[in-house]
């Protein structure tokens, strides 16, 4: 009799120290609040879901700023490269890095090859539904750079149209223009470019 009451009040004083987790949608409750709730990550341990990856494919034309119409420089290219972007601690804001090839010449015949690297800041807006596809809208500001045999120096403002396809795959359209300095000319020039890409990461 008395192991069976000894066995009681053992139970008794465990189940009043014990912490019992609810979870509600995914969301730790209770006395456990203070539980990291996983769930969130999707399964990624490692914070991948503040993450996007993507790969871009823009065309550029550079043109040089001179009093004469009929003398300035130009550059047509193309610069395909990866992308990755990391969310900060501000809402739809998002740092950005770049990095790939690049092709192009004076003379549209895309003869130079050379390498493109770019860093900068993008945000995005709040995603709207247009039947059957989420979209945002998006706008960064980049510092970029062409090192080829007649380097390339730029500072650009682009803006983003993106699709939805898939729960974390999106489809880019981007426009931009902004200011180029190439080494070998004697003034400043202004650029415009036009490309899509593809986005892994979704939107957040």
């Amino acid at each position: 009799m008395k192991l069976k009451v000894l066995v009681l009040l053992f139970t008794i004083g465990i189940a009043a120290q014990a912490q019992t987790i609810v979870r509600k949608d995914g969301t730790a409750t209770g006395a456990d609040s203070q539980v990291n709730d996983l769930s969130i990550s999707n399964g990624l341990y490692l914070g991948l879901d503040d993450w996007r990856f993507g790969i871009q494919a823009p065309l550029v034309i550079f043109q040089e700023i001179t009093d004469d119409s009929y003398d300035y420089e130009s550059y047509l290219g193309i610069a395909p490269h990866l992308t990755v972007e990391r969310l900060s601690s501000i809402p739809a804001f998002k740092w950005k890095g770049a990095l790939g090839l690049s092709r192009g010449d004076s003379l549209g015949e895309f003869s130079q090859s050379g390498a493109y690297l770019a860093g900068g800041v993008r945000l995005d807006f709040v995603p709207v539904n247009f039947f059957f596809y989420e979209q945002s809208r998006s706008i960064e500001l980049m510092a970029e750079t062409i090192l080829d045999v007649d380097p390339k120096y730029m500072l650009t403002l682009n803006a983003y149209q993106s699709v939805l396809l898939f729960d974390t795959v999106t489809l880019d359209f981007v426009v931009g223009a902004g200011y180029v300095n190439v080494r070998s000319w004697e003034e400043p020039g202004l650029q415009i470019r036009l490309g899509v890409g593809i986005g892994l990461g979704g939107m957040y």
